[in-house]
């Protein structure tokens, strides 16, 4: 007598990828609408956005009154463009940058399919792309990485078109992917995008070489005249500071001697295990036969991965999200060895994984919270991830787990421990009360000084309309002060600590953010002490 089939929605959605599908949406969506943009990185580059927006100023980039030469204006146009849609709201934003997430996800698929991989081998790629921790964490996130990753794919995408009778086509396809990725992140998109190419011949035995390095410098010249037609006039708008950055400072001085996260060169080793978590500690051998080794597949992904990463190692900057590009190049590989079978997904694993990540969010951000109902929220967070987790070890007797089912469980964890971060976090990064106070300080015309760097902090929250002058001068702070006595002092350095009550203080991340009356830090102190 055979076992009957499961019934119901349950035994429909373990069999039915699009439900599946539609859960995995549902649990990217809610951070968009819940998550606050977080300092530094989100509110400085919303604050930029904001500025183009209000200035009409659509070349140069402005941050804090001055030109903002660190990245390119792509992104800012996007942001702009869906603002002018559904008005200026941090979540259009976030929705925008989770579109682009998604929008990988045909790309990748294409790609594996035309580099000759199985079915159920794109599926899986899609699904070990989709649940790894890194997409799981950053889409969503306004940053430049994922939308880096997107014109990165259109580029992998176009490459074995080159030795086709449709090459022009692919000429113009990857000159407007590399393009756009320089006017993303810079000249480091041509390498990432234009490496398998150049590697054709390795990866592509029936490669014609010459010909597919002369349709790559075809769309190279086209990518480089694409981002010229914007750098040229914005480097005449900016100035010869403006021009002397997006030309030099933001290539080769982030390459030798980064002026932001500058790390050693083996920073990434242990950094790239925990962006492609749950599947590093959760694959195991399956029970096919390993294969013969190579594959065109195999070698383009080699292409694609291994000269990104060792050139992001050498680069002296370093962030996780640097890496976003190259991952998808390995779900691919991973992909294929799911879909034959090569290898499986270890439910137990799994299940340990995500428990052990429930009670890392309860314990950290329960410590991180400011108060006792952010703390009581982040252990139930904390344990509802437990309970997920358990749930893929409790009963689970016929390994593999679908790859699906794994992601699924991924997704939810990260929503649970964003939930976390509001819930526990918020008072320390969430700056719209004090952003608002200062945005009706200065409609009332207060004068007001930004005491150290403020990085647009409070411009896009407060939705400022003109710069705060800021200094990191001491002397320069107390002379401001005895000049505008009616004015307001803003900090949010630690190292600064005047001896007068504040007219305001929040906590903010590991200090607090704080309002002095200007007259009131005269007197006694001209400068500030440090602690």
């Amino acid at each position: 007598m055979t076992a009957a089939p499961h019934t119901g929605f349950i035994g429909r959605f373990r069999e039915e990828p699009r439900l599946q599908a539609l859960a995995a949406l549902l649990l990217l969506l809610p951070p968009v609408s819940f998550l606050f943009p977080v300092p530094i990185d989100e509110t400085r580059y919303l604050a930029v956005a904001w500025n183009m927006r209000l200035s009409g100023q659509w070349l140069v980039p402005w941050l804090d009154g001055a030109p903002y030469s660190d990245k390119a204006p792509l992104l800012f146009w996007l942001i702009n463009l869906v603002w002018a849609v559904t008005g200026v709201h941090a979540w259009a934003a976030r929705l925008l940058e989770l579109l682009l997430a998604l929008a990988t996800l045909p790309l990748l698929a294409s790609l594996g399919r035309r580099l000759g991989a199985a079915p159920a081998a794109v599926q899986a790629s899609l699904w070990l792309w989709l649940g790894c921790a890194a997409f799981a964490a950053y889409a969503g996130t306004v940053m430049f990485d994922m939308l880096l990753t997107l014109c990165t794919l259109v580029a992998w995408r176009a490459t074995p078109a080159l030795t086709g009778r449709r090459w022009p086509l692919a000429v113009v396809a990857m000159a407007l992917a590399l393009g756009a990725g320089t006017l993303v992140k810079g000249p480091v998109a041509l390498l990432v995008g234009g490496v398998p190419a150049l590697l054709a011949p390795w990866w592509r035995p029936q490669t014609r070489p010459l010909a597919t390095w002369l349709r790559l410098l075809a769309a190279l010249l086209g990518a480089v005249l694409l981002a010229l037609a914007w750098a040229l006039p914005a480097a005449r708008a900016g100035g010869t500071q403006y021009a002397d950055a997006i030309f030099l400072r933001q290539t080769l001085g982030r390459v030798m001697q980064s002026f932001a996260h500058a790390r050693p060169w083996w920073w990434y080793l242990p950094i790239l295990p925990a962006m492609l978590l749950p599947w590093v500690a959760a694959i195991g051998r399956g029970e096919a036969a390993a294969a013969g080794g190579g594959g065109m597949l195999d070698r383009f992904v080699a292409a694609a991965f291994v000269p990104g990463f060792v050139l992001f190692s050498l680069i002296s900057g370093k962030q996780p999200h640097y890496l976003l590009p190259l991952l998808p190049a390995l779900t691919l590989a991973g992909g294929v060895r799911l879909g034959a079978g090569r290898w499986r997904v270890v439910g137990w694993r799994v299940g340990l994984l995500l428990a052990l990540i429930g009670i890392a969010v309860a314990v950290g951000l329960g410590k991180l919270a400011v108060d006792h109902a952010g703390r009581i929220g982040a252990i139930a967070c904390g344990v509802l991830i437990v309970v997920v987790g358990l749930s893929f070890v409790v009963g689970r007797r016929t390994p593999p787990l679908p790859v699906g089912r794994a992601a699924l469980g991924m997704l939810a964890a990260l929503l649970l421990g964003k939930l976390a971060f509001v819930l526990a976090a918020g008072p320390r990064y969430d700056i719209a009360a004090v952003a608002r106070r200062v945005a009706a300080a200065q409609q009332a015309g207060v004068p007001l000084l930004f005491a150290g760097p403020q990085y647009g902090l409070l411009t896009f929250a407060g939705r400022l309309t003109a710069p705060i002058p800021a200094t990191s001068n001491p002397a320069a702070v107390a002379a401001w002060a005895h000049a505008h006595p009616q004015g307001w002092v803003i900090s949010s350095e630690p190292d600064y600590r005047y001896p007068a009550t504040p007219l305001y203080r929040q906590p903010y991340r590991d200090g607090s953010l704080r309002i002095w009356r200007a007259g009131d830090v005269t007197g006694a102190m001209a400068a500030p002490s440090r602690d």
